[in-house]
């Protein structure tokens, strides 16, 4: 039997960029309705509450945040590879509803089934370059596959936006996404191979991760609601990393569903709509590539907590400008915050996590970030009715910054720093 190559990116270069182009058509397809679909509610189907229209990133955040649980656990029982196929093969009815059926209700179940993709297929892809790393690069590969994938949704963001600005809202733009759907389930069929074997192989040679708890680490045949329970609560780190994670998802639906609607309004055109939509992606996708390999080298915690602090304060003063240069500003301040914590929060769990559950730790990790797209929704249908839309950006702004108190208090530093290793 042939042993397969060492681990880091260099010996595994091959699959790791096949995994990097499959995480950058899983954004792309995310992307799609970044700036379409809030508008498509409001305009198109003219529904007449935030409720309603936040209605689609509630369905979809349910869906992947539970998923992530299952996706999870499957990988680390039936491998990686078949669950990133079972995610493409989501795609494919949800492009069809909205391509073929007109309804707010079609846009819902399309919006599950984006749900399911994205838990499937992104969590597969960055399980999988965790497994082909090894420990001393996984801020770097983090970087890249959160640096790809968001590069992706930035492009669909932009490019979904003109597309709709030229050839309207409802059916174009996704003509578009039924292509960059086919190409995510071909890349996945054809050139991904299966690495569980790396994570089998690791368990063996794993050092106990600095941070981790004193109790006995769990072992492979613990159940979901152990690995649960370690990942909510038991470990302080962990537990930390959790809510920081549903944290900046309740920015990004913030981001997603109530700022088009909020710079709409104020009578914005959809073309720069989408630039702004664009620029918080895009920054957020290109810093990713330094942000992961910087905390390689001066740990997980400080770009964690300076990202939560970028990340809040922009939300805070994005509201008060009212000229296009000034929200272009802030949203980037907004994607350089999600750049700085977002790679850095997938490398800390996987330092905390035991090589032979470690899907199963980033599964439980996902279900809380993801259930902030639930959270979120549902939390600004209910405050924009009573308190505006404004107000319920600042909400938004100063729960970030709490949830940054919580892991100054409660995470510990899970990677050493290795600022020796910076010079030459």
């Amino acid at each position: 039997m042939v042993e397969p190559p060492a681990a880091g990116i260099r010996p595994n270069l091959s699959q790791f960029l096949w995994l990097a182009v499959s995480t950058v058509l899983v954004g792309m397809t995310v992307g799609l309705e970044r700036t379409v679909v809030p508008l498509l509610g409001q305009d198109v189907y003219h529904l007449a509450s935030a409720s309603l229209v936040l209605s689609f990133i509630v369905a979809f955040g349910v869906t992947k945040a539970a998923l992530n649980l299952v996706a999870g656990h499957w990988s680390d029982r039936v491998g990686r590879r078949p669950i990133l196929v079972l995610g493409w093969l989501t795609a494919l009815p949800m492009i069809g509803l909205l391509l073929f059926v007109h309804s707010w209700l079609a846009v819902v179940i399309a919006n599950v089934l984006l749900g399911a993709n994205q838990a499937f297929a992104w969590t597969m892809t960055i399980t999988s370059q965790l497994d082909l790393v090894g420990s001393r690069q996984r801020g770097l590969a983090m970087g890249i596959n959160e640096g790809t994938g968001y590069l992706g949704v930035a492009i669909s963001t932009t490019v979904t936006a003109f597309i709709a600005a030229r050839f309207g809202l409802l059916q174009a733009p996704f003509l578009y996404g039924a292509v960059v759907i086919g190409a995510g389930l071909a890349t996945s069929l054809l050139v991904i191979h299966e690495t569980q074997n790396r994570a089998l192989r690791e368990v063996a040679t794993r050092q106990p991760a600095l941070g981790a708890e004193e109790e006995a680490p769990p072992t492979a045949t613990d159940t979901a609601s152990q690995i649960f329970w370690l990942t909510t609560v038991r470990d302080r780190s962990l537990s930390a990393m959790s809510q920081a994670g549903l944290a900046n998802k309740l920015a990004d639906t913030l981001v997603w569903g109530v700022v088009p609607l909020y710079l709409d309004r104020i009578g914005l055109p959809i073309a720069q709509i989408g630039l702004i939509a664009g620029a918080y992606t895009l920054v957020w996708g290109i810093g990713q590539f330094g942000t992961g390999i910087i905390s390689d080298y001066v740990g997980r915690k400080l770009p964690i907590v300076s990202g939560l602090g970028l990340l809040g304060g922009g939300i805070l003063i994005f509201a008060a400008g009212h000229a296009f240069a000034w929200w272009v500003i802030t949203a980037a301040v907004m994607g350089l915050g999600m750049a700085l914590l977002y790679p850095n929060l997938n490398a800390a769990v996987a330092d905390v996590a035991p090589a032979q559950i470690r899907g199963g730790v980033l599964g439980v990790y996902r279900l809380w970030r993801d259930g902030g797209y639930a959270i979120g929704g549902l939390l600004l249908g209910a405050t924009i009715g009573s308190l505006g839309m404004v107000r319920s950006i600042d909400l938004i702004g100063g729960l970030v910054l709490l949830s940054m108190a919580v892991v100054i208090w409660r995470m510990a530093e899970t990677h050493p720093p290795r600022l020796s290793h910076l010079g030459p």
